[in-house]
């Protein structure tokens, strides 16, 4: 092997044991509930179908004319 592969191989096992010594301090105790929360907002009132399209605008970082503005596949080549 060349001496950069071993270091390569030397770093990924470092790299490894200190993952695995992180999640050894993980605490798989804890407990998760699922609450099923259907067409609720914060305040746990339903959104009407009036106010949806006005509570999905605002929520938008950037609108137009009504319109959702978002950037069209900038990551395709």
């Amino acid at each position: 092997m060349t001496k950069r592969i071993e270091e390569i191989e030397k770093e990924a096992k470092k790299v490894l044991e200190e993952l695995s010594k992180m999640l050894e301090e993980i605490n798989l105790e804890e407990q998760f509930y699922i609450i099923e929360k259907e067409n609720l907002r914060e305040d746990n009132k339903p959104i009407k179908e009036k106010d949806f399209r006005k509570f999905f605008l605002k929520n938008a970082p950037k609108t137009e004319d009504g319109y959702i503005v978002a950037e069209a596949a900038t990551w395709v080549e």
